[in-house]
């Protein structure tokens, strides 16, 4: 007696099944893929062709970039003007040419974003944007105005991405205007989707821009000032604003640096703590709309680490990284409150400008 079952449909839903089971094995294997480091995915593309076409895929990469995940090391000028790296894990952080001599000249870091870096060449003032992972580069034109050294740079990547195979970024210039009234500088911003530089008008006088404090926060340049305001900077529409420092309780109040959690703008500073249990005191706010709420609260020593710290620039996740002028960097978890020591090769002065890096696989437009 033949089965009324039988008629074919069986074998068609073994199929489906089949099917189904390996597109379920493919996205949790993407998933996990997206979990792991730059440097680890390099060496797991040589896995199979399908991890390698997973790896390669477009899709794949700008969302990997996009997954929070904590700062890869920092990157930094020595005494001698040279790049230095310093890896939080040199196991999985680690850069191929730490130096960035793939370049075609000495240059100084500007700017990091996704995995991207903006550098600028010593000997010819020329941008540069690379992928220091992947040691892909590429040369901007010269732009129209006079960018001199004390000009401040913010590298931002387009999000969602206009192109599926490249990254579209924009390169934001501050540079002071010499023969213009004190504390006013002129913005120039080169996008790659028009492949050319722009000039904005002149900003209001908010105050001098702080070397080194340039980050993004939801497509907008902004920087620490002298006035104790942030300056912000939409190159879209090229408008432009001042907002206040949080007005609490600053007695005491030794350093402090803007940054950026879960896409908000943040500031995080640093205090004398009055308390036996801790010799500095850390505050993270968080902005909302024209108003700061407190995000966390951090204890640090007594010990000699943590007497004098120095907050930096936060870059999209929840680490608060802080420096202790010497060779030390902490890494906070804001959530598990778990610390991570990065010993740093640095000038002992607090003028060293560090650049958070996180690496990626992006692709640079060329």
């Amino acid at each position: 007696m033949q089965d009324d079952d039988h008629d074919g449909r069986g074998d068609e839903t073994a199929e489906w099944g089949r099917d189904y089971e390996g597109m379920t094995r493919q996205k949790v294997v993407h998933r996990i893929l997206l979990l792991l480091p730059a440097k680890s995915l390099l060496r797991f593309r040589c896995v199979s062709r399908r991890w390698n076409g997973i790896i390669s895929s477009n899709s794949f990469v700008h969302a990997h970039a996009a997954a929070p995940r904590l700062v890869s090391g920092l990157l930094y000028q020595s005494s001698q003007g040279t790049v230095v790296y310093a890896a939080f894990c040199h196991a999985t952080a680690s850069l191929p040419d730490p130096s960035l001599s793939f370049l075609p000249e000495p240059v100084a870091v500007k700017a990091s974003a996704r995995g991207l870096l903006c550098c600028r060449g010593r000997f010819s003032l020329m941008y540069y944007v690379c992928n220091p992972t992947t040691a892909v580069w590429v040369s901007l034109p010269m732009p129209r105005n006079l960018h001199n050294y004390d000009t401040e740079v913010v590298l931002m990547i387009d999000d969602p991405p206009r192109s599926n195979r490249v990254s579209e970024f924009r390169v934001v210039c501050a540079f002071p205007q010499v023969d213009r009234l004190h504390h006013v500088c002129g913005l120039e911003t080169f996008s790659t989707d028009e492949w050319r530089w722009a000039t904005s008008k002149w900003t209001p006088r908010l105050g001098r821009l702080l070397p080194g404090s340039g980050v993004v926060v939801g497509g907008r340049a902004c920087w620490r000032t002298t006035m104790n305001t942030v300056l912000m900077y939409d190159p879209r529409n090229e408008e432009r604003w001042g907002f206040e420092r949080p007005e609490r309780d600053l007695d005491g109040v030794t350093w402090w640096e803007i940054g950026v959690i879960e896409g908000q703008l943040s500031v995080a500073y640093a205090k004398v703590a009055s308390t036996p249990e801790s010799s500095t005191m850390v505050e993270v706010m968080v902005a909302d709309s024209d108003s700061w709420s407190l995000r966390g609260a951090f204890g640090f020593g007594p010990g000699s680490r943590e007497n004098n710290l120095k907050p930096l620039r936060m870059e999209g996740d929840e680490e608060l990284l802080l420096w202790d002028g010497q060779r030390h960097i902490l890494g906070r978890d804001m959530a598990s409150r778990a610390t991570r020591l990065l010993v740093v090769d640095a000038p002992a002065t607090f003028s060293v400008e560090f650049v958070p890096y996180t690496a990626t696989l992006l692709h640079v437009k060329r």
